[in-house]
């Protein structure tokens, strides 16, 4: 006789829950057992190929997140040079002012080269870099346009701002020893109280014109001279009380009054920081204070022009 194929055949399975208990006995077709066997297979293949692709699936997550990443922290780097370039520019405008600051004072002619610096404007997005970023392909083309553009500014402006300081390093030895008598420094510590100008009266008398500048302080801080010069007064006015008064060259001169304490005499050779007397009360004041001023050509000029330094 010849073999049956499986799907001809027929399995008997036996159950034998106990000792006492009664067989249980199935017959199970080769034809189920074939098929079982096929689905089997089935199953395990396409648990098979889950398992890749969910394996795939996780791979490619973590490299999305991983070049979000990236992408966040470029996107931030980029914002923190964009900030930085504003910062370099506003520097380098501070730069610029204050050589023209220097110029005013020593009456020298202005530089060309801080002049172009000072004719940069600002950034011509007024869009924060942060939105632009937020904006796509788009937003960080306009954002690279505008940092290249502002690169391109510095630069220029990097090489003018050397010819020009070049240029003003050479007036300054050519004029040193005018210098040293030109004012340019705060006389003391305070709080600037009274500017020069029109004001209010103290003494309640209207509107008045203040030739100087007032700095309130404690009663005994040191009044240091702002410039190389010869004592011409030190002693009493009437209306400043104990003051000091410093001729620096054929038209500048200094008025320190209200002082407590003057610290030098007529007559005598001062260097700029050297101290002349002390913050007082003395004469026509409200309080503890000093009246500083400056005199070209014996008319009364803003201080501030001549102030470099800063409290």
């Amino acid at each position: 006789m010849g073999m049956k194929s499986l799907k001809e055949k027929t399995f008997t399975v036996l159950l034998v829950p106990s000792p006492n208990d009664r067989i249980r006995r199935y017959e199970i077709s080769g034809r189920w057992i074939r098929w079982g066997g096929l689905a089997s297979l089935i199953v395990v293949a396409f648990t098979g190929v889950f398992f890749v692709m969910a394996l795939l699936l996780f791979e490619k997550e973590a490299r999305m997140i991983a070049l979000q990443h990236e992408s966040r922290v470029q996107k931030e780097e980029i914002v923190r040079i964009y900030r930085r370039l504003q910062d370099i520019h506003s520097t380098m405008l501070d730069v610029a002012k204050f050589e023209r600051k220097v110029r005013l004072i020593m009456n020298t002619s202005e530089s060309n080269s801080s002049n172009v610096i000072l004719g940069l404007g600002g950034p011509e997005t007024s869009v924060a870099p942060s939105v632009l970023i937020q904006k796509g392909k788009k937003g960080m083309d306009d954002l690279m346009t505008e940092m290249d553009r502002q690169i391109g500014d510095i630069s220029h402006g990097v090489l003018n701002q050397e010819e020009s300081l070049s240029g003003l390093m050479r007036v300054i030895r050519n004029q040193q020893m005018e210098w040293a008598f030109t004012p340019s420094i705060w006389p003391t510590h305070g709080v600037l109280t009274s500017r020069f100008g029109w004001r209010t009266s103290p003494f309640g008398l209207g509107r008045d014109f203040h030739p100087g500048v007032d700095i309130a302080g404690s009663m005994g801080t040191p009044i240091i001279a702002t410039a190389s010069g010869t004592v011409f007064l030190a002693g009493w006015d009437q209306g400043f009380g104990k003051t000091v008064i410093i001729h620096h060259s054929g038209s500048i001169s200094t008025l320190y009054g209200h002082l407590e304490k003057v610290a030098v005499f007529e007559g005598e050779h001062v260097k700029r920081g050297d101290v002349i007397g002390y913050l007082g009360n003395s004469g026509l004041s409200t309080g503890p204070h000093l009246h500083y001023q400056i005199m070209v050509n014996k008319a009364p000029v803003n201080p501030r022009r001549y102030i470099l330094n800063r409290f």
